[in-house]
Formats: structure tokens, sequence, C-alpha cells
């Protein structure tokens, strides 16, 4: 008897364990079954059009990708510069939702990274309730505010090749 039982309880077992890797297959099939390829050729910036949030899912590169550094996203794009050449899968954690539209939010105002790449002027929208500070140089060419940076109560622009880490109040 107790080894019929024993035999009962390992079967139900096993078809539990089956069945939970069966939906988890399936669900990870259904969110990453077609990851975005986004390749830095010749070291140059490349955008690619997104849905929601990604994240670095298998780099391709020798290049070490890092995110806000030679890879990151915005709204509808996710942009990798500087040889970076990975495949990206949606979000686990925020499918379809951007938090704070991409931006960390904390008690002393917003960050936010504005990039000008190829010279380019870029503006990057963001409510400004009272200032911005340049909080991180990340680009090799000088940020000087009123010269290649600016803000107003839309948002943060720069231009001539400016990236930079912002905190907006």
């Amino acid at each position: 008897m107790t080894h019929r039982l024993l035999f009962s309880i390992t079967t139900a077992s096993v078809a539990l364990l089956l069945a939970a890797t069966t939906v988890a297959a399936q669900d990870y099939d259904s969110d990453h079954s077609s990851p975005l390829r986004c390749e830095s050729q010749f070291n140059k910036p490349q955008q690619c059009p997104i849905e929601g949030r990604m994240r670095l899912a298998k780099q391709l590169s020798v290049t070490r990708c890092v995110e806000d550094q030679n890879w990151g996203q915005g709204r509808r794009v996710l942009w990798v510069t500087d040889g970076c050449r990975a495949e990206f899968v949606a979000d686990e954690h925020g499918r379809g939702r951007w938090p704070g539209r991409g931006r960390d939010r904390d008690d002393d105002g917003e960050r936010l990274v504005c990039e000008s790449y190829e010279q380019k002027d870029k503006e990057c929208r963001i409510r400004v309730r009272r200032d911005v500070r340049l909080i991180k140089q990340k680009s090799a060419t000088p940020c000087i505010e009123d010269r290649n940076w600016g803000w107003d109560r839309r948002g943060v622009w720069v231009s001539d090749g400016c990236r930079a880490e912002f905190r907006v109040y």
C-alpha cells in the first residue's frame, strides 16, 4: 500500500513539474520569441524602434555592452553605439509600461540622460518645475550650458556632441 501511495505521489509530482515547465516555456516563448537585434557597426550609433522596455539578452560583440554607456532606450527607441552589438528582449518587469517615462525618479528630482549623436540637436522632453543641473558628463565634448545644452519648462536640449546625465527639479 505505501509503495503504491509513494508511486502515486511521485507520478503526481512529475506531472505537476512537467505542467509548470510547459507553462514557463510557453510564457518565455511568448515574451522572448523574437529578440531585437541592434548593432553599432564600425562604432557608429544605431537606433532601433521598440514597443516597450527592453533588456539585454545576448551580447554579440567583443565590446562589452553597458546600459547608459554604449546602449540605452527612450520611449520608442533603443540605441547602441561604440561597437555594442546585442540581442534585446522585452523586460518582464516593465511589459509595455514606462515607469517615469524611462527615467529614474527620487525625492531630489528625476535623473535624465540626454545625448547628442553625430553633432545633431536632441530634445529630451520632461516637465521642468524649477531647475536642471548637469550631474555627469558622458561625452568627450564638454557640455557647456547655453552653448550646447540648455533647458526650458518642456525639457532639456543638447547639441554638438554633448551627452550627459541631468537632474531635473
